[in-house]
């Protein structure tokens, strides 16, 4: 029985062992400084993503310090470099510097596409879907979908009722984001109270690092008795049944010889010819695709123009001078809405560039694999095949750019200094691999803070800290979401 226990034991712990000692001693990222745990294991980031809810992000900034390195180790193959010129070698036009596949094949959709002919091939059947002309004829969606939650908000006016904002603005982004998917109307907004489709969206997204870090335990673990896990497998079926069933309608809008609504997402994807076996590769998972597109469209946005309220309402000096910009602009923002206009202001850009710099919508790693010859970093040597980061965080933070990083200061990107400065406006990252919805994004920020801003008077409510708090889910989610008190409408 002795023996036995130890053949078992040394057959499960003699090649961790092994691989722990090659990983510390012989691996040739071995003398790059970083916790050794992290070395040795990829638990260590999953420890900080998934077990402290999205910390791994907040970490690179200290163990640079700690090391004196502008690169550490973060993972047995991984490396964070905090140098402004190596994140304009990754992600410039024609960079050799590859997505990840180990980190973004959990992904599936457009985002973890890792052959770029494939990538090439099904972003451009869809980009013009989310370019600026198509924007110009969204912004009438976006009106009505703004002028709903002003319908909503006015209802309050004086009322001292406490309003979740930041749940209003995740629907008015999700309806924007379904109109470009699918051919039929779909409206959020339709339920008084916040739609189940978007309930069951926030469970799954509690759960991201796991799904991400090891995509076949969730639903292992869906099995299981545990009403946490239970909860998140009853959301993600919930969460499909509305895809498939919005999905089954485009369909048959498509494949009928009625009227198949209007150009969209879906329409062109069912445009595609699975039996081409020359572009069978540009053809994601349907709903891996859906979910993508939801995710980043709907979380991001909602979550910048939430931390544009709070911003303002702790900063009444921007306030003051965002109020005065908008009520000269009042023609173009309540007479007309013309986004384009509403867009060539200076001061609302800058409050909008700088809530994208100081709440970071995107700001942990994505990673790149470095091309055939490696890569040198100051006096360090990173070699080909190394997974290379240099989050978004790191950049915005970066004190050198940007004095006093962590307080909010439109007017940074107002002086002559502002101007150099607009190259590190990366929110949407750079590059080949830019995030396909940027214009959307844009419209969808200034038209709602410049519509809300122009109508209401806001008081903030909960939310005492000087900094809002917030969690790496790999989008950005504020701890608490954003509550208001409606004070004054200025158009009654």
């Amino acid at each position: 029985m002795g023996s036995t226990l130890i053949a078992i034991s040394v057959t499960l712990f003699l090649p961790l062992i092994i691989s722990a000692f090659y990983r510390l001693y012989k691996h040739p990222l071995r003398k790059i400084p970083g916790p050794r745990l992290a070395a040795v294991t990829n638990l260590y980031a999953f420890y900080y993503n998934y077990i402290q809810e999205g910390g791994y992000s907040k970490q690179f900034k200290g163990l640079h310090e700690k090391y004196n390195s502008p690169v550490v180790r973060i993972g047995p193959n991984h490396v964070h470099v905090d140098k402004l010129s190596f994140y304009d070698e990754v992600f410039r036009p024609g960079t050799k510097y590859r997505k990840d596949p180990s980190f973004y094949n959990s992904f599936g959709g457009l985002d973890g596409m890792i052959d770029e002919d494939g990538f090439r091939t099904y972003r451009s059947h869809i980009s013009s879907l989310y370019s600026a002309k198509s924007v110009d004829m969204l912004a009438p969606k976006l009106l009505r979908e703004v002028q709903t939650v002003a319908d909503r908000l006015q209802k309050d006016v004086g009322t001292n009722q406490v309003v979740n904002i930041q749940k209003m603005f995740r629907t008015l982004s999700a309806d924007m984001v379904l109109h470009i998917l699918f051919p039929q109307d779909i409206d959020l907004f339709e339920c008084d109270q916040y739609h189940p489709f978007l309930e069951s969206f926030d469970i799954m997204l509690t759960k991201t690092w796991l799904s991400l870090s090891y995509p076949f335990a969730l639903g292992l673990l869906a099995l299981l008795p545990w009403p946490e896990y239970k909860r998140v497998g009853v959301a993600a079926e919930n969460f499909a049944k509305y895809c498939q069933g919005w999905m089954t309608k485009a369909q048959h809008l498509q494949n009928s010889g009625a009227e198949k609504g209007r150009d969209c997402h879906i329409k062109r994807y069912l445009e595609l010819d699975p039996t081409n076996e020359k572009k069978k590769k540009a053809i994601p998972y349907p709903l891996e695709d859906i979910f993508n597109f939801i995710a980043g469209g709907t979380d991001t946005t909602a979550y910048i123009i939430s931390c544009v309220v709070y911003y303002l309402l702790k900063s009444p000096n921007v306030l003051s001078n965002l109020q005065k910009e908008l009520d000269e602009a009042a023609l173009c923002i309540r007479h007309k809405f013309d986004h384009k206009q509403i867009q060539s202001l200076p001061y609302l850009t800058a409050v909008i560039k700088e809530a994208l710099r100081i709440s970071t919508p995107a700001p942990g790693c994505l990673p790149r694999i470095v091309p055939d010859g490696g890569a040198h970093v100051d006096s360090v040597y990173i070699p080909s095949g190394t997974a290379v980061s240099v989050s978004m965080l790191s950049i915005q933070q970066n004190a050198d750019l940007f004095p006093e990083p962590r307080k909010f200061k439109p007017e940074r990107w107002l002086c002559e200094e502002g101007k150099a400065l607009a190259k590190w406006n990366i929110a949407f990252s750079r590059g080949p691999r830019q995030c396909i919805g940027t214009n959307v994004a844009y419209l969808e920020l200034y038209g709602t803070i410049a519509y809300l801003f122009s109508r209401f008077e806001f008081a903030l409510s909960g939310n005492d800290g000087d900094e809002l708090e917030w969690i790496d889910r790999f989008t950005a989610h504020n701890i608490e979401d954003i509550k208001v008190k409606i004070t004054k409408d200025k158009w009654t």
